[in-house]
């Protein structure tokens, strides 16, 4: 599992000052980085170098407490599912400063072919590194 930090940006949030819940994709999005990251698979990497192209297939979200303007947010991020072509991620975002529960959610993408944008199976050295932070 990784986790990343991050604070809730102006940008974040709605006229009550909380986060509005578009700006959750932001946070999942910094920690699927992250995690790609650490697996030693950039996202620059993986379009430049692998040809592995993974746009999103689905995601879910679901929230628990509202986080607040300049509130710091621990980030979790994990693969639940290295499939042949996609994969699947895990989410939970906490108030860093006690934990407390904020949002969770799911994100599952597909590698393609990126001329015919049909599905292909993710090259079998990519699937083996993404398994480093598979649960």
């Amino acid at each position: 599992m990784l986790e990343v930090r991050e604070r809730v940006r102006w940008g974040d949030c709605d006229a009550t000052g909380i986060i509005y819940y578009g700006a959750y994709i932001r946070l999942f999005q910094v920690a699927e980085e992250e995690l790609l990251r650490a697996c030693g698979l950039p996202f620059a990497e993986l379009r430049q170098s692998r040809n592995v192209w993974i746009p999103r297939k689905a995601m879910h979200m679901e929230f628990h407490s509202p986080a607040q303007l300049d509130e710091e947010v621990a980030v979790t991020a994990y693969f639940t599912k290295v499939g042949v072509s996609s994969i699947t991620m895990q989410f939970e975002v906490y108030r860093a400063s006690d934990r407390k529960h904020r949002a969770s959610g799911t994100l599952t993408v597909v590698n393609v072919d990126k001329p015919s944008m049909t599905k292909r199976p993710l090259p079998d050295e990519v699937r083996a590194m993404l398994s480093l932070y598979a649960r």
